[in-house]
């Protein structure tokens, strides 16, 4: 009898013991569900403007690729960039402005700042660009970037391929060339 309440205490302790780490697992689960999760009530506000995407390949050919239709969502600590293509799906963009550290980050990449006031989209504005570059460099990385918090990207540096610029003009490739100059 002293035997099998010893065994009768384990299974008791055992079964506390694992019913107490199921409930943490749970506990943990909601934890974080709830701390990282996007609460739309935070959202303070979203503003929608087109963006028209030129390319420029390595010989220099320039090409107004299509029209974008940029969509900013302001919240307390992110700005939430999303350029919808209005012609493929495929093409679509993500980037994210972090407030508090000044970074952006798109396909998993961050970007810091480098440079401060670099250029402005055109002659006639008061919204200046900032360069940033990747935070840890890679070879065939996307960089540098033009970018300001209010307008959001400007132009995008590829060593691969054609390099993209989002005007907020059709017809621009004067501006579009100059910004090129700055950006290499």
């Amino acid at each position: 009898t002293h035997l099998r309440k010893t065994k009768d205490i384990l299974i008791f302790v055992f079964a506390i013991i694992v019913v107490s780490a199921l409930a943490y697992v749970i506990f943990l689960f909601f934890y974080v569900q709830k701390r990282y999760a996007e609460i739309p009530t935070d959202t303070k506000s979203i503003f929608t403007e087109s963006r028209y995407l030129y390319g420029i390949s390595s010989n220099d050919n320039l090409k107004l690729r299509t029209e974008y239709l940029l969509i900013k969502t302001v919240r307390d600590s992110i700005i939430k960039y999303e350029y919808k293509s209005t012609t493929d799906s495929t093409r679509n963009l993500k980037v994210s402005y972090l407030t508090k550290n000044q970074e952006i980050q798109f396909d998993l990449t961050d970007y810091v700042k480098y440079e401060s006031k670099t250029i402005r989209s055109n002659s006639n504005s008061e919204i200046w660009f900032d360069m940033y570059e990747m935070k840890e460099p890679i070879i065939d990385g996307m960089s540098p970037v033009m970018f300001n918090k209010d307008y959001g990207i400007l132009a995008i540096a590829n060593p691969l391929g054609p390099s993209a610029f989002f005007m907020d003009k059709q017809n621009d490739s004067l501006q579009v060339m100059k910004i090129s100059e700055k950006l290499y």
